[in-house]
């Protein structure tokens, strides 16, 4: 499983609620939501998947602008042998 987390930077205050529902209509966790910043988390199962997912938070309606804060290495919840 690979994490990733981050924050939205949204256009307005009257954006926050429609874009927080959209994030959790994807499955995207949202954390915190601070004036116009929304903080989430996405699990995925690998890298290419939470790549798609984070190029695609930027085409939301009223999203200014996506910023990751953390991602996990592939492989890094497996146990070593």
């Amino acid at each position: 499983m690979i994490v990733a987390s981050g924050f939205v930077d949204v256009n307005e205050l009257n954006d926050v609620k429609r874009v927080t529902g959209e994030l959790r209509m994807r499955g995207i966790e949202v954390d915190e939501v601070k004036d116009e910043k929304i903080v989430f988390l996405i699990e995925r199962e690998t890298m290419a998947q939470v790549r798609t997912e984070l190029d695609s938070l930027k085409d939301i309606d009223g999203v200014r602008g996506v910023y990751l804060a953390y991602y996990s290495l592939e492989g890094a919840d497996e146990e070593p042998l």
